[in-house]
């Protein structure tokens, strides 16, 4: 025999109405923890196609701010990283190119000399910082290159260079 289905009665959707929110609810919840796991939001973009932040960082500074003062745009190489890289590939080149990547830096062969800086850039990763934990990404920069050298960073042009050490004279401290 074929029944024919009957809309449901006001008590069967009582309950059906309390899964139905207990299921709204979780989903709702679940949105909120995803959400809260997304990466910051993107800096806007200026007609020109840079960042707003680098314009802000550019701009004269306002009202009875002192030119001396302090920005509020942060130094982006301040920003914690996890330094972890596989000495089998790559060489220390390579692995400062994957630390800039993120902030949007890169290096540059114009200095003074820039033949120590391609030599250090061709150099093998260094085994101190295979697993080196969570630094600045200055400090990845700086254990990469080792101590004999030194950066210099442009943040204006988000550029960042590798300079030997200036020599000591003998009888300084």
């Amino acid at each position: 025999m074929n029944r024919m289905t009957l809309p449901m009665r006001r008590s069967q959707w009582i309950p059906r109405a309390g899964l139905v929110l207990r299921w709204t609810l979780q989903a709702a919840l679940c949105a909120a923890v995803a959400f809260s796991a997304l990466p910051g939001a993107a800096p806007a973009r200026t007609p020109a196609g840079e960042d707003a932040t680098d314009a802000a960082a550019q701009a004269p500074p306002r009202g009875n701010a002192a030119p001396g003062a302090p920005s509020a745009v942060p130094n982006r190489l301040k920003v914690g990283t996890l330094v972890a890289f596989d000495l089998r590939r790559g060489n220390v080149g390579d692995a400062i190119d994957f630390v800039l990547e993120p902030v949007r830096y890169r290096v540059t062969h114009r200095t003074v000399d820039p033949r120590v800086s391609a030599e250090v850039l061709r150099r093998p990763i260094p085994p101190v910082a295979a697993n080196a934990g969570v630094m600045s990404i200055e400090a990845a920069l700086l254990l990469l290159i080792g101590e004999e050298h030194r950066l210099v960073v442009d943040h204006a042009h988000r550029l960042v260079a590798i300079e030997r050490m200036p020599q000591q004279p003998a009888g300084a401290p």
